[in-house]
């Protein structure tokens, strides 16, 4: 059997990162759950029948608006957006394998809104049962603003409801504002306002699961010092909640997002998120809320609505916190993300380059900046190689006392210069990055539809071959770079652990075997956890790996002396042995001195 050198704090470094994926794997498995009951205020929310019936005799029309990045499409009946078509986008195709279709973010009345009026003799009105016309079309060219208001009027009488829409050039939001004008004979007794929306989100991606895996509700609240804070619900399963004050509200997808935002800060809202496990649809979204504020008064309440993309500098424009509703991790991984690897992804998409090239560039520019702490991994290593001889030494001689050993091992160190934490630290600091990148590219904007080489899309998996069945935590497809990527993973593992000038361990030694096991699990481990996940994840891991045996190769054969640092050990050593014996004797020579002060 031939005999390996093991690098310890590699071994436990890999061990974390193991531990890290198998517990992201098991957040993010999909599971389903069972509907909760729909709660108002924590009480069943009862809507009473409408009186009011529609004309069904009376058409549905439907009418344009629009800018240069958005166009609406809005219905007589109900007075709402039926359609929304982002210009600059396109979802993705599956007959034609990549992104070409028009983008709808809204698509026959998958986006829902409505009021609901109660007054107290109980008489109701239901807004998505009127017919609205157009009642006024402004266009200002200059300021690029265009205007519309669609009016309905009160089937119980006298009055009007307006629903006021106004969009502005290179926008991707438009206000919404609702109106009420005579309706004093309806208000006279007393009424309650309910402004209830649904919202079905659409599929727009690849990958519908792990379109679905990103796709949640956010929403903007104030706490206890007054200060906004975003919070979000569970984007794996069904959540309600109701909240008392909010600044908006976001239905986000993996790379766009619907958000609703009120002038005022609404109080007393309800939302509530469900999955949907097949089909055209994602989640449905609901909300309920009052708007009304005194009685006997006419509404007039406004509002916003983003139809957009996760863009981070577009979403800051805003200057409503908008942008943290991007995943870019949790914690300081979020900040890895934002102001280190977009900043040198931004600096280099500059280039105008194909993003696999920016990818591969990003890569290298990351390993130069982790350079140092790849050679002091490789220097301990090579040190703790030269000392295995003295440490096998050391594990015959105390063979049966565990502490002495370890005693004895942890002066070798120390009389040698090495500090074996340093290399469990260099790659405890290595784990943020390696799990950053896990949020940074399925959620970077800028890669969708990008391809590269045989990659269709580089937020997406490449798939060389589609499998019959499907396979655990592995897919129904091949994966092409996810397979180089281990392969590469392998061969450096392999170098790592097997080096030219091993020295000699027992045979039997099966905690080693154990270690050995777990570096080469790795490799297998990442085929079947990446195969799904985005090629630009997969091709920064290929490359990143290919630098490392590249590293390997330079500071092995070329930066490192091994001969040079092993008479450094001994010169260490004998420095060391030197000292203790001159501080024996000058302690002899003291009590030889004075022998009667003891």
């Amino acid at each position: 059997m031939r005999n390996r050198n093991l690098d310890y704090s590699s071994i436990i470094g890999l061990v974390l990162i193991l531990f890290v994926l198998i517990t992201f794997t098991y957040f993010n498995n999909y599971k389903e759950y069972k509907e909760k009951e729909l709660n108002f205020n924590h009480k069943k929310f009862v809507v009473k029948k409408e009186i009011f019936r529609t004309d069904n005799n009376k058409k549905n029309n439907f009418f344009l608006l629009e800018n240069n990045v958005l166009k609406f499409k809005l219905s007589s009946l109900g007075g709402i957006i039926s359609d929304v078509i982002l210009k600059k986008y396109k979802s993705y195709d599956d007959s034609l394998s990549h992104h070409a279709k028009n983008l709808y973010l809204i698509k026959n009345f998958s986006l829902e809104y409505k009021l609901f009026f109660q007054n107290k003799k109980g008489f109701n009105i239901d807004t998505n049962l009127l017919y609205f016309k157009p009642f006024l079309f402004v266009k200002n060219e200059k300021n690029g603003i265009k205007i519309l208001i669609m009016r309905a009027t009160n089937p119980y009488g006298k009055g009007f409801i307006d629903y006021i829409y106004k969009i502005r050039e290179n926008q991707y939001d438009i206000h919404f504002s609702i109106r009420t004008q005579n309706f004093s004979s309806f208000f006279k007794e007393g009424y309650r306002c309910h402004l209830r929306l649904e919202h079905n989100i659409l599929s727009l991606e690849k990958d519908r699961d792990w379109e679905n895996s990103y796709t949640q509700v956010y929403y903007s609240i104030f706490n206890e010092n007054s200060i906004s804070s975003v919070k979000y619900l569970s984007e794996k399963k069904t959540e309600d909640k109701n909240i008392d004050e909010t600044n908006w509200i976001a239905h986000k997808q993996q790379f766009f997002s619907f958000i609703f935002i009120p002038d005022k800060k609404l109080k007393n809202v309800f939302i509530k998120s469900e999955n949907f496990f097949s089909g055209s649809f994602l989640k449905k979204i609901q909300l309920n809320t009052f708007i009304n504020t005194n009685e006997n008064k006419e509404i007039h309440s406004s509002f916003r609505f983003y139809f957009g993309p996760l863009d981070l500098n577009l979403l800051k424009k805003y200057q409503n916190n908008f942008e943290n509703i991007i995943p870019f991790g949790w914690g300081f991984l979020k900040w890895i993300n934002k102001y280190f690897f977009l900043v040198v992804f931004q600096f280099l998409e500059r280039t105008n380059l194909n993003y696999g090239i920016i990818i591969i560039l990003m890569t290298i520019v990351v390993k130069l900046i982790l350079y140092p702490i790849t050679y002091k991994q490789y220097k301990l290593s090579a040190m703790m190689k030269l000392i295995r001889p003295e440490i096998e030494k050391l594990n015959s001689k105390y063979k049966g006392d565990v502490l002495k050993k370890q005693r004895a091992i942890m002066e070798l160190y120390h009389n040698v210069g090495i500090n074996p934490m340093s290399g469990c630290i260099s790659t405890l600091f290595q784990i943020p990055i390696f799990y950053s990148l896990f949020k940074f590219f399925p959620t970077l904007i800028n890669l969708r539809g990008k391809s590269f080489l045989w990659v269709e899309d580089l937020t997406s998996y490449d798939s060389i071959l589609k499998l019959p069945f499907f396979i655990p935590f592995y897919g129904n497809h091949v994966s092409l770079l996810t397979l180089l990527y281990s392969l590469a993973l392998l061969v450096y593992t392999k170098l790592s652990n097997d080096g030219k000038n091993d020295f000699s361990q027992n045979e039997n030694n099966s905690s080693v075997s154990d270690m050995n096991f777990l570096l080469y699990l790795m490799p297998i481990v990442m085929l079947f956890f990446i195969n799904s996940y985005a090629s630009a994840l997969s091709l920064y891991y290929f490359i990143s790996n290919i630098i490392n045996i590249g590293f390997f190769f330079f500071i092995k054969e070329l930066i490192l002396d091994e001969k040079k640092i092993f008479l450094k050990i001994q010169e260490k050593k004998m420095i060391k042995h030197n000292s203790w014996k001159e501080m024996i004797k000058k302690i002899g020579n003291k009590k030889y001195k004075n022998p009667m002060k003891e």
